[in-house]
């Protein structure tokens, strides 16, 4: 686990002006930000500091730019050195959340933001609401998110470092691939390579599976072997000071079927074409655009990935101390791109019957274009069949 933060205490001043800026220009008295295994992330970048323990475990942080000590961090974490790990004055340790975080708002707020509203504890929400009754509470979630788009220097060091012990996890997947290995064998391998290269923890489940079962896309590895012919996916990331990691390798087991090289080959080049659109000033639909003429000129269309959750045309999502955070790269979101900001680019094919095919990266918006943060071969397929 790494104690020492990568990050100035003027870099968290910082962070936290921006973030109380963008409060006063929506109307936002405070923000409370909540975070655990769940939800990880929102305390982490104010504060420094999160809680990796268990789901009964949580931090929270109360800004009120004009209340009080400003910035508050409260945890129950009480077994770790806090004042090491968060550069944050005021540091309370406590279970009793709703009885201390309501205290810490200014008693006139109109009206407070949460970030993390989905996942508050409700008797912190029963409290809060009791004590303000006249205050509208709002999800400030995507407020907070948009304050966390555009990556400091020092940010984008520890995005590069996380891609680049992901990818000794990714590596670690491509040299497991052999027949008759089982998937929870490949997966103890990548985990391994993760925590042996410097993770200080997984970013989410990590996900290995073989054969057809590829098409739900986040297969989870039993002692089934792997056979010639099959596909085989895995999802993995690692945690860095904080920051997530993610990365995604498809590949196949000896010589695949026409139709299994055809999604592994259509995958490939609808990442090429997400690479070649990323650069400043572009619409993050313009991305997703890119990837679906390719499917569509190669007849797979229909092999798009989408599920309750998520519409044909998704493509990735941003990265930060969340695994998943805006902008959405789809054919409905227009956020302009903007230099600094670290992508993670997912296109997705799938067929019943065959599997499916995830391929996945991190990538720094320069004024360049595009700059991967990993030199993983996207097409690992070929130099295992070679």
């Amino acid at each position: 686990m790494t104690l020492k933060s990568p990050f100035t205490r003027d870099e968290f001043v910082d962070r936290m002006n921006r973030t109380a800026a963008a409060l006063e220009q929506s109307g936002t008295d405070a923000l409370v930000g909540f975070a655990n295994k769940v939800i990880p992330g929102h305390v982490r970048y104010l504060t420094g500091y999160e809680t990796r323990h268990g789901i009964d475990d949580a931090s929270y942080f109360v800004l009120s730019p004009d209340y009080g000590k400003g910035l508050t961090l409260i945890t129950n974490s009480s077994w770790e050195p806090l004042r090491e790990m968060s550069w944050v004055d005021e540091i309370i340790v406590s279970n009793n959340f709703a009885e201390i975080i309501p205290d810490l708002l200014p008693p006139t707020a109109k009206q407070v933001g949460i970030a993390g509203l989905d996942y508050l504890p409700a008797p912190v929400f029963q409290a809060l609401q009791q004590r303000l009754p006249a205050a509208r509470f709002t999800d400030a979630s995507l407020l907070y998110f948009q304050v966390r788009m555009i990556k400091s220097k020092a940010e984008v060091g520890v995005l590069r470092r996380c891609a680049e012990i992901t990818q000794a996890g990714a590596q670690a997947f491509v040299d497991s691939i052999q027949e008759g290995r089982s998937e929870l064998e490949i997966l103890v391998a990548v985990e391994s390579a993760l925590k042996l290269n410097g993770s200080d923890e997984v970013s989410f489940t990590t996900q290995v599976g073989a054969g057809a079962k590829t098409f739900e896309i986040n297969p989870y590895a039993t002692d089934q072997p792997l056979k010639q012919g099959d596909m085989v996916l895995l999802d993995c990331g690692a945690t860095y000071c904080g920051y997530r990691g993610d990365m995604s390798r498809t590949t196949v087991v000896g010589n695949g079927s026409d139709e299994v090289l055809q999604l592994l080959e259509g995958t490939a080049e609808m990442y090429d074409r997400c690479l070649e659109e990323v650069r400043p000033g572009v619409p993050s639909s313009n991305i997703a655009r890119a990837a679906v003429a390719v499917a569509e000129r190669r007849g797979l269309k229909d092999c798009l990935y989408s599920s309750p959750n998520v519409k044909a045309g998704f493509m990735g999502h941003a990265i930060g101390t969340h695994y998943h955070e805006p902008p959405w790269i789809d054919l409905m979101e227009n956020t302009e791109l903007q230099e600094n900001m670290v992508l993670v680019l997912e296109p997705i094919l799938r067929k019943k019957g065959v599997g499916g095919v995830l391929i996945e990266d991190a990538v720094l918006v320069t004024a360049e274009g595009g700059e991967r943060l990993s030199n993983l071969d996207i097409r690992p397929w070929r130099s295992i069949r070679s």
